[in-house]
């Protein structure tokens, strides 16, 4: 396999200088990124749209899974993001003998991780849906364990599709990892009414029909993605290249930890701070809350771009980085920033322009739109913030300062948790809330970009 356009040399006979990589040069390890995200949120839809035919309770199942799912995909982001990172600056650096021990430990890991996981959660199924939906809701507690009884067990294939996509990215193919995706969601956006409804002369197996149908797409995908894996280029490399004998210091088990626990942390984080931000919004009625939602969602299509630009900024970093390349790294942080500025300004204005028009398509209730509309102007300063921040962290992850992210997520997020509630208790009222999640936001983009600043600034005097 050849590397990706962005690992490309700087032309010979002239003075590396530090802009010489153009943003766009990111875009081709990018863009099947953002297809492989999208068609996941796609099918999530397409699936609950399926679901909700069956119900109030059909619907708090599948919802507490795909909530449930979100918190475990921070364990396996932590090991196949840390997997990523160390293969890809193995590749970097021509060290194909130092792949072996990395996938071995990334392989153990992964099957030790998974174990624990299903067996506590599989041992702790009905209990936990008693938790998350409440005692009294005695039907949704019966499906919810129903769908737990299938769905746990198909964690074992979630992560294994997870980790057999990072050793394609390590190698610059974010292309097979895509085509993975569009494959297991075309299965299960087939499968789904299949096994929910028993059509074609199926069993009709309702929520039961929908666990089994999300595990049979990720199996059937998992199954091609690993005869691909027998006959990846990064798996020759490994065997032609002889057995590296033990490096001093940590193993590689720690290394993957150690680069990929600040992936999982930034996700966790995230993830939770925007679960409680609903919390401070529900105390303002149902329709702010449904006109958060809508909002919100309707820029899937934005922060998903941005977090592809991400994973693309980590594997051209880590990569870099094994090749003890300054300049190349030093260049691509300077392009991420230069990106990542371009996308949030972007990504503001769309929202200004754009953002009712996308509202009132997706909703007809007037309190709604007006809700909506209401919370646009600061969702614009928010969303620009936002994804300038995500698309720089890429540059953070691999070039082995993801602590630096972590903890800026980290900040940020307790700041927004301390300042939300608080605020709207106050006459801003709603306004409290999205301020608060404007200083989150903003706390960890000016971090960032001040790190990342200084980062070009220290290479440029190196080079100078």
């Amino acid at each position: 396999m050849t590397a990706p356009p962005v690992l490309t040399a700087p032309p010979t006979g002239r003075r590396p200088v530090m802009g010489w990589l153009d943003p766009a040069r990111l875009l081709p390890v990018a863009w099947p990124v953002y297809i492989e995200l999208m068609s996941g949120v796609i099918a999530g839809i397409i699936s609950v749209v399926w679901i909700a035919r069956l119900g109030g309770p059909a619907l708090a199942t599948v919802t507490m899974a795909s909530t449930l799912e979100n918190v475990l995909m921070s364990v396996i982001l932590a090991v196949s993001g840390g997997t990523t990172i160390l293969l890809s600056r193995a590749v970097g650096a021509s060290e194909h003998a130092r792949l072996r021990p990395v996938l071995r430990a990334a392989f153990r890991l992964t099957a030790a991780v998974t174990a624990v996981i299903c067996v506590v959660l599989f041992a702790l199924r009905e209990p936990l849906a008693r938790l998350v939906l409440g005692s009294d809701e005695a039907a949704a507690v019966r499906l919810s364990v129903d769908y737990l009884t299938v769905a746990v067990p198909g964690i074992a294939v979630f992560y294994g599709q997870y980790l057999l996509d990072s050793t394609f990215k390590a190698n610059g193919d974010t292309r097979t990892p895509m085509r993975m995706a569009v494959l297991s969601n075309v299965i299960l956006v087939v499968a789904d009414p299949v096994l929910i409804y028993g059509w074609l002369g199926a069993p009709r197996l309702g929520v039961t029909g929908s666990a089994l149908a999300l595990v049979a797409s990720r199996a059937v995908t998992l199954a091609v993605t690993w005869r691909l894996y027998r006959r990846s280029p990064l798996l020759r490399e490994m065997s032609a290249a002889p057995e590296a004998p033990a490096a001093p210091g940590p193993g590689p088990v720690r290394e993957i930890l150690r680069a990929g626990l600040p992936l999982g942390v930034d996700f966790l984080v995230r993830m939770t701070a925007g679960m409680l931000i609903v919390g401070v919004v529900a105390r303002f009625g149902t329709d702010e809350v449904a006109a958060y939602g809508t909002v919100t969602r309707t820029l899937l299509f934005l922060t998903m771009a941005a977090y592809a630009m991400r994973q693309a900024a980590t594997i051209v970093a880590a990569r870099a980085k094994g090749a003890t390349d300054d300049v190349l790294l030093a260049a691509s942080r300077s392009s991420s920033v230069r990106l990542g500025v371009a996308w949030s300004l972007l990504g503001g204005l769309a929202v200004l322009a754009f953002g009712g028009l996308a509202v009132d398509a997706v909703t007809n209730e007037a309190a709604i739109r007006t809700a909506a509309h209401g919370q646009i102007p600061w969702l614009a300063v928010y969303i620009t913030l936002l994804l300038c921040n995500v698309t720089l962290s890429g540059i953070f992850l691999g070039g082995g300062h993801g602590r630096a992210l972590a903890t800026s997520t980290t900040a940020g997020a307790a700041l927004q948790l301390c300042l939300a509630p608080l605020l709207a208790l106050t006459p801003l009222g709603l306004t409290g809330a999205w301020i608060a999640m404007i200083v989150n936001a903003g706390t960890q983009t000016t971090v960032l970009l001040v790190l990342s600043a200084r980062q070009i600034l220290k290479a440029k005097e190196v080079t100078a």
